[in-house]
């Protein structure tokens, strides 16, 4: 059984052919392939031990021929160029900033759907200033925390974002789920700002940011009220 935030992965995949990077036990490719999502996958992870649970699993449920793990860092040792989809989830927003940028044209040329555990904005920033669309933001209750999943694609197209655009594009605010992923953000912010207040030389700029940032994000929210 997937994860509500894996599953939400699953929902932004268009086949016919994912990479799962940083597979772990390989159930996003299973569940791709088992409910004819796609047709082949990738799972991948950067260690071997991962990997051999993948390669169990994969076996237990009859995939050996359609999904081939591979030991990766990254996209680097990928260079199937009919790869559709790649999936990079449960990862820091810079992690999966610098795995997409090292994989040049081949992050180009794939559906991206990515789910990023911390700094969400760091990466739907760099996305955004380097040609990529973000077609859809969801968040997804999974636990005791609200995940964002985002759905980009190269466009070419460069634009500049502020955070507070980069946190909330591509949200459905008429989703209490999408409401409560921004609270969320707004108090991350505001404590964050509160915890720079008492420094002894707190950055200014950095310290107005915050402050701004939190009081769009009401602004948007309360918009929507």
């Amino acid at each position: 059984m997937l994860s509500k935030r894996l599953l939400c992965c699953s929902e932004m995949v268009g086949g016919p052919v994912a990479c799962d990077i940083g597979t772990d036990h390989a159930w996003l490719p299973i569940y791709l392939l088992e409910n004819g999502i796609c047709e082949r996958a990738y799972a991948c992870d950067i260690a071997e031990g991962p990997l051999s649970f993948a390669k169990k699993n994969i076996a237990a449920c009859g995939l050996e021929g359609k999904i081939e793990t591979v030991l990766s860092d990254g996209l680097a040792m990928l260079s199937d160029e009919s790869i559709s989809d790649i999936i990079i989830a449960g990862m820091g927003g810079e992690m999966i900033r610098d795995i997409l940028a090292s994989g040049g044209e081949k992050a180009k040329a794939a559906n991206l759907v990515l789910q990023p555990n911390t700094r969400a904005w760091e990466l739907i920033d760099w996305l955004s200033e380097n040609g990529f669309e973000i077609l859809t933001q969801k968040a997804v209750a999974d636990g005791k925390f609200v995940y964002p999943v985002i759905n980009a694609k190269f466009s070419g197209e460069a634009k500049k974002l502020t955070q507070a655009e980069c946190l909330a594009i591509g949200l459905d605010l008429r989703e209490e789920i999408s409401k409560k992923y921004l609270s969320g953000q707004i108090k991350r912010l505001r404590d964050a700002a509160s915890g720079m207040r008492k420094g002894s030389s707190p950055n200014q700029v950095e310290l107005e940011e915050l402050e701004t940032t939190a009081s769009e994000l009401e602004q948007l929210l309360g918009r929507q009220s």
